[in-house]
């Protein structure tokens, strides 16, 4: 399989449905969050209802329209009559409420300093639905005012609508009584909840724009849509339930199946890639520090050992050496490559072989300044058209391609580069540009490895093979070793609780 090939993506427009699940499990992660800030807002909302609370006291007057005279038998009355009369009940309301020789009346004989438009706001009014009934609502501040505003209508309102409608009257079948009591303070239950709708609101949405804003590599699937390139291979995360478990390596007899398989994948692809092209020699990098290069390194060096394959794993993050620690194995006194560069030891002095893992190393655990001025010198060149005779595969772990130039350096003298992208971790322009800076150096990128993936599959098929195997245990991916390359690790502040499948 030619894995060289850059597949475009299958929807440049809209939103995928893996997309939106991202966005769901995201802020369901958040739920505590949500629940503070809802219940902050509510808790706000309910103290400003109760500081702004002002008692209201209201009285309700009920009329009857009638389009008949007082002798008229209603016992006779037909459908079309109650129609109209409904009708009728409607056309009077808009006088009764709207009129403002009414309102100015009612003003006037209420006694108390206020105008026609205030006393409009003081009332509202209603319709019954099966009989022509117009039910009007006195509503103040003070009791004794909405009385008085009852009263003072009641007064009037004959002057006026016996005007308008001489051949119909509206009948008060409900006076106006003294309220004697506030009304129900229903602004509580409604600031309070409106403020725990916005509380919550505000925060999903806060955490939807973090994720559109970001634009992080969520699902394996966002590497062929957004980065346009080949998927190599898929590493789900284990969880750490077993605190004596120091490395992650597939050489681990208990470690999980799915993670060992996962390597094998990758061991497939890269074979391929070689009988097509005659690849040898692979660097592993990635756009920001702490992304589980290093890991994913050393894991495919070892799968490509257990295939019967002769291979050196080297060592080139000369600042920051990790592959000592990921191996657990000693390189106190090893000066690894820059040594060899620089001429203080041979190469066939510092290649050590390791037969625990049927694996040969060139590391060091001294770290190095000047990286990139040894590491572009001619000597590097040299030492991997050496070890492309020698070895069958030769496995480099640089530093992150997206902080630092060694990797693109070393690219000029290895046959291709393969991108290690941990789960929503670096946004997805970053690791764009950072394969693009590499390929302008004339590097092959072959594809990406999805790394610390949250796959419900791929952790189900771990689980049962685990229960298949007997084992109970889960794995955590971090050591706490911290690059120091600048700020990245800040991009995604999850990695302070859950560390990926990373010793950089």
């Amino acid at each position: 399989m030619d894995y060289n090939y850059r597949e475009s993506s299958n929807e440049e427009n809209g939103i995928t449905l893996a997309q939106i699940m991202q966005y769901v499990k995201r802020v369901v992660q958040k739920w505590w969050l949500i629940a503070i800030a809802a219940v902050v807002c509510a808790a706000v909302g309910f103290t400003v209802a109760k500081v702004t609370y002002e008692p209201t006291y209201s009285t309700t007057v009920r009329f009857t329209i009638d389009n008949k005279s007082e002798n008229t038998v209603t016992q006779g009355q037909t459908s079309s009559d109650i129609n109209a009369g409904i009708l009728l009940a409607r056309n009077y309301r808009d006088i009764m409420t709207g009129s403002d020789t009414l309102m100015n009346l009612t003003a006037k004989g209420s006694g108390y300093d206020i105008k026609g438009s205030e006393v409009k706001r003081m009332i509202s009014s209603s319709l019954g639905d099966e009989r022509s009934i117009i039910e009007l609502t006195f509503t103040t501040n003070n009791p004794d005012l909405t009385y008085a505003i009852a009263t003072s209508y009641v007064n009037n309102y004959p002057t006026v609508t016996e005007r308008a409608y001489q051949s119909t009257r509206a009948n008060m079948y409900d006076e106006p009584q003294m309220p004697t009591r506030a009304n129900p303070d229903n602004s509580t239950v409604m600031y309070t909840l409106f403020g725990f709708i916005v509380g919550a609101g505000v925060v999903v949405l806060a955490i939807c724009m973090s994720i559109f804003i970001k634009d992080t590599l969520k699902s394996a699937d966002d590497i062929s849509n957004k980065l346009h390139s080949r998927m190599i291979g898929q590493i789900a995360h284990v969880k750490k339930a077993d605190k004596s478990t120091k490395k992650l390596l597939i050489s681990d007899r208990k470690m999980d199946f799915m993670f060992v398989e996962s390597f094998k994948i990758i061991r497939t692809k890269l074979e391929s890639s070689s009988r097509r092209h005659g690849y040898k020699t692979f660097v592993f990098s990635s756009s920001y520090e702490n992304e589980g290069k290093t890991t994913v390194a050393t894991n495919t060096a070892l799968a490509l050992a257990k295939n019967g394959k002769s291979v050196l794993l080297i060592d080139a993050d000369l600042r920051k050496p990790a592959v000592y620690s990921t191996l657990g194995v000693s390189a106190a006194n090893e000066l690894g490559l820059a040594g060899v560069i620089s001429g203080e030891k041979t190469l066939s002095e510092s290649i050590k072989y390791f037969e625990k893992f049927n694996l040969f190393l060139l590391i060091t655990s001294q770290a190095v300044a000047d990286s990139a001025e040894l590491l572009a010198s001619e000597s590097m060149e040299e030492i991997i058209e050496a070890v492309k005779n020698e070895f069958d595969y030769v496995i480099i772990d640089t530093p992150p391609a997206g902080v630092l130039a060694d990797a693109s350096i070393i690219g000029q003298y290895a046959d291709a580069c393969v991108m290690v992208v941990r789960n929503d971790f670096a946004p997805s322009r970053r690791v764009r540009k950072t394969i693009e800076d590499i390929e302008s150096t004339g590097i092959e990128v072959i594809g990406c490895i999805f790394n610390n993936s949250e796959s419900n599959t791929a952790d189900g098929l771990a689980k049962r093979s685990r229960r298949r195997r007997g084992y109970g245990y889960g794995y955590g991916y971090g050591y706490g070793y911290g690059y120091g390359y600048g700020p990245s690790s800040k991009s995604d502040s999850k990695s302070r609780n859950e560390k990926p499948n990373d010793e950089d």
